[in-house]
């Protein structure tokens, strides 16, 4: 074999797994292959591209500034391989394969699993599978072609994404039923800043919205008296955070119908607070998308 030959799929794939698994060992068990082809299918790679991919230390198996290199074309070339086979399948009105869908909290949450349960009976064949994190973390496995289509609770700057706007939500501000704002319908900067408030991750949408509307409403000064007991990684445990008496939060209010209408949580009017946000379904570009990935990124759209 010439290494002029094109790459085998086969070694790509061999090779984005090890990186990803972080031993040799469990590659060839994920992969249902022996150690020892594992092992030869690196070595052939590493020959005939003339570089070292990957190195062994006592924390396993990482990749070398070559292997770095090569991962992002490798994932897309197995998208690539994956699209080819699904394209035929389409031809023919069979649609198959395992479609990873990237989605932040809210959309995770509240907005995917219907679209899901939506797809799933237009395209049987397919296997979903939902890969959460929050919206920095969404947006950086399609850029490193990870995932092929996300979505997330905050426009994407990212000029090598696709981006469009699915859907809406508010934020609204809640506490315990046993808080001391719980009975007032309206409330100001001034009264919210003598609780601690319980606050979504950096990276999240939702922090993203809330901070900025801060900002704008309270000044440098007033954010600077900010107090924040915890923060926490999903509109859930902010709600759990709440009901435990640790402080006010902003949720999307797609989040709290449940608890609104039994009454477990409260919602406030903060005046001057009026924070509307869109949902964006990323994606990479069209040629690069298996069939499933535009089929169910045109079925978002829709919404």
């Amino acid at each position: 074999m010439s290494v002029n030959d094109p790459l085998s799929i086969r070694q790509l794939e061999v090779f984005v797994a090890l990186v990803e698994q972080g031993s040799f060992t469990k590659t060839a068990r994920h992969l249902e292959l022996s150690q020892s082809t594992v092992s030869g299918h690196m070595a052939d790679l590493e020959r005939r591209l003339g570089v070292r991919l990957v190195e062994r230390d006592r924390g396993g198996v990482r990749p070398t500034p070559a292997g770095r290199a090569l991962l992002v074309p490798a994932r897309q070339a197995l998208q690539a391989e994956r699209g080819a086979r699904m394209a035929v399948q389409e031809l023919s009105g069979l649609l198959r394969g395992t479609l990873v869908v990237g989605g932040s909290s809210i959309p995770a949450s509240y907005i995917l699993p219907t679209l899901f349960g939506r797809f799933h009976k237009e395209h049987p064949g397919v296997s979903l599978r939902l890969l959460t994190g929050d919206s920095r973390e969404v947006l950086d496995h399609v850029r490193h072609a990870t995932i092929e289509v996300g979505m997330i609770g905050a426009a994407p700057e990212a000029p090598d994404v696709k981006s469009a706007k699915v859907g809406e939500d508010s934020l609204a501000l809640v506490v315990g039923k046993d808080h001391p704002l719980a009975g007032r319908a309206t409330v100001q900067g001034a009264d919210v800043l003598q609780y601690a408030f319980v606050m979504r991750e950096e990276g999240s949408g939702t922090r993203a919205a809330t901070m900025q509307a801060l900002r704008k409403l309270l000044g440098a000064d007033g954010i600077s008296k900010l107090a924040i007991a915890c923060e926490v990684g999903s509109a859930e445990a902010q709600k759990a955070a709440v009901r435990a008496g640790l402080g006010l939060a902003f949720v999307s209010s797609l989040a709290i119908r449940d608890d609104l209408a039994h009454g477990t949580l409260a919602s406030l009017r903060l005046k001057g607070f009026d924070v509307r946000r869109s949902f964006h379904l990323v994606s990479r570009s069209e040629d690069l998308l298996s069939p499933a990935a535009k089929a169910f990124r045109t079925m978002a759209a829709r919404t």
